[in-house]
């Protein structure tokens, strides 16, 4: 559909020329104003209802995107506010139509696309772009207007996102934001039209402030708060919070209890003033009162982390150019239907963007490429160089071997596959090499996640065997059962305290993988152990003496050490190359607590209570605490995909 609409004249004055993207709701499209010499403009038209869509959301999604429209066109012309020149009504379809932003000279692109090329950004332009930010809301926030029945008195935008601002560079090199998509904003003054219900939540829930979330009356320090998280954003390249779910539940609850990660957890390619920090924390405190009051304040305390002492801006790498003869096809029998004018433009974007260093860009342009004509072995060749460029050998060696099943004999891709499959040989040379890890302010943070470690597992233990031994009637009473009932306890206990230190790592999983592999040891060992004298709960022994009793048995320590190393093992996998060290260290360490108390219990006369804190020492895995010191820790966000999360406005 979109194609047919281009050529079409909007409001008998905008023709389409070019489909740009597609939104949430909407379609953007190139156009030129006929009646102003074909000056360029953007035309933002609403896409019609699918059929699933209930006819209520869908006149619902009309009015916000008429809102958008007037919010935007009664803010005129303030320079960094995205200038809305007209709106009307297109085949009973609502349209805006915007300044173009990328007219020439100027070129640009949303600060999202930015964040994703460059990671975290140098503070002083954070800063310069953040004050721009401040300027537009600051406008929005104090806009006046009286409309007759009623007066407006500010504008609420509440949808600040990376995605929503765009940074559009002139001839100059300087950088100027343009804020988009008024599209949910609230005028102060101005009833609500009930746009929430159907259910769905306005807004972006990785960004939405505390009582935006709580459904409560806002006012502008709510876009101090979602501006926060952007600037938090731009200088870690992280977000502030990581919710459990990505979840409506999940996201409330970060914003409303969870403390911001401090700004040294992340590896920093620019040192940040602590004065920046200290505002950027201010914007992010869950009592409105404690945010700075206006915008206004906030671009004060801004403008105050420098001063007149600006540092230079940091140097840009030269241009790696790709070698002359690169891409050249050794056959022309296998080659692909013509690609379009468009595409061609699009793959020599994607090659400057590679000579820039610009990878991860340059992939993105070359899978929308390579979408729309599989078969084109070009677009495989410069994405493996993009991925071998990035270290990624795997990628890179799988699209330049699709490149010679397309074009046997490619001189380049041949060559390329040469130097993936050397560097990944020089990798296997040494299978014992321990991951690299960072070093910016991780050394502490391993020596605490291994103390962590180590108080988890002698707290489990503590809990769990001393409660077996308090729990031995109920035990004894099951019988057969007795076994799969302890080791599911033990497992649970350790699994959910283990998962305490663990969490910013592993998934729930790791406490349903603890539980099973434990369980199904007591079990194996149970059976392997049928006709000997093995230990069975006895009511009517010590309490004590069934805690130790339980500690004691070598076969059980090793299967239950190998299960739970195992399954642990699967799940830390995506860390390194760690897993087997990891089933080792579970099995040693199973085996060798049960065996010492195994040993202890039959020939020494220490007393029963030291007995029970050497076992509880024994069972405090160190050996597992220098595997998890060694590991080449990634966070796994509770955000699956925090690109979609981000781009999401229910």
């Amino acid at each position: 559909m979109n194609q047919r609409l281009i050529g079409q004249l909007i409001g008998n004055r905008y023709r389409l020329t070019h489909h740009i993207s597609e939104g949430g709701y909407g379609n953007v499209f190139e156009a030129v104003d006929t009646q102003l010499n074909d000056e360029p403009v953007a035309v933002k038209l609403l896409r019609p209802p699918p059929p699933d869509m209930e006819p209520e959301y869908y006149q619902q999604l009309q009015q916000r995107f008429l809102d958008e429209a007037r919010v935007s066109a009664l803010l005129g012309e303030h320079p960094n506010i995205v200038q809305v020149r007209s709106y009307g009504l297109y085949q009973n379809q609502p349209y805006l139509v915007m300044e173009y932003l990328k007219a020439k000279p100027y070129t640009g692109q949303g600060l999202d696309y930015v964040l994703a090329r460059e990671g975290p950004l140098h503070p002083e332009r954070v800063v310069n772009l953040a004050l721009q930010i401040c300027s537009a809301l600051h406008h929005a926030h104090n806009f006046h207007m009286d409309l007759g029945k009623h007066s407006i008195r500010g504008v609420i935008h509440r949808d600040i996102k990376p995605s929503n601002i765009f940074v559009q560079k002139g001839p100059d090199g300087k950088e100027r934001v343009k804020l988009l998509d008024f599209g949910i904003s609230k005028l102060m003054g101005e009833t609500s039209r009930g746009l929430t219900q159907t259910g769905y939540f306005l807004g972006t829930m990785v960004y939405a402030s505390p009582e935006q979330m709580r459904g409560e009356k806002l006012d502008g320090r709510s876009d101090i708060y979602s501006l926060g998280v952007v600037l938090y954003e731009l200088l870690t390249g992280a977000l502030p919070f990581e919710p459990e779910t990505d979840t409506l539940q999940g996201w409330y609850h970060v914003h409303n209890f969870q403390k911001p990660r401090p700004f040294q957890d992340h590896p920093l390619p620019h040192p940040i003033p602590e004065a920046l920090e200290k505002v950027v924390l201010r914007c992010l405190e869950k009592d409105p009162a404690l945010r700075p009051a206006t915008m206004e304040e906030l671009a004060q305390q801004l403008r105050a982390v420098y001063g007149d002492k600006i540092p230079p801006p940091p140097q840009k790498a030269p241009l790696q150019r790709i070698p002359a003869g690169f891409g050249q096809q050794a056959t022309q029998q296998s080659r692909a239907a013509p690609v379009s004018e468009a595409e061609e433009e699009e793959l020599q974007r994607a090659v400057r963007l590679i000579e820039a260093g610009e990878y991860k860009m340059a992939v993105h342009l070359l899978n929308k490429l390579i979408q729309s004509a599989p078969n084109e072995a070009r677009y495989y060749l410069y994405r493996g160089l993009a991925h071998q460029r990035q270290g990624h050998w795997g990628l890179a060696q799988m699209d330049y071997q699709g490149v010679l099943r397309l074009e046997p004999g490619n001189p380049s891709a041949e060559q390329g596959l040469r130097e993936v499959e050397q560097q990944v040989g020089q990798e296997q040379v040494s299978p014992h090499q321990k991951p690299t890890l960072p070093t910016s302010g991780k050394p502490r943070q391993r020596k605490g996640l291994a103390l962590g470690w180590l108080l988890a597992n002698w707290a489990a233990a503590g809990i769990g065997y001393l409660g077996l031994g308090a729990a031995a009637p109920l035990l004894a009473a099951l019988g057969s059962l007795q076994g799969a009932v302890a080791g599911a306890g033990l497992g649970l206990g350790m699994g959910l305290l283990q998962w305490a230190v663990l969490r910013r790592q592993v998934s729930w999983r790791w406490v349903a993988a603890t539980l099973l592999a434990t369980a199904l040891g007591w079990v194996a060992a149970d059976t392997l152990e049928a006709g000997m004298a093995t230990f069975a709960f006895d009511p009517r022994d010590p309490w004590l003496q069934n805690a130790l009793q339980a500690m004691a048995s070598p076969l059980r320590g090793l299967l239950v050490g190998l299960g739970v190393g195992g399954l642990q093992g699967i799940l830390l996998s995506r860390h390194g190359k760690v897993a087997w060290a990891w089933v080792l260290a579970a099995g040693v360490e199973g085996g060798g607590a049960a065996l010492l108390i195994h040993w202890l219990l039959a020939g020494s006369a220490l007393s029963r209570w030291l007995l029970l804190l050497a076992g509880l020492l024994a069972h405090t895995r160190p050996l597992s605490a220098l595997v998890l010191a060694n590991l080449n820790w990634r966070r796994i966000p509770a955000v699956q995909n925090c690109q979609q999360a981000k781009q999401q406005a229910a």
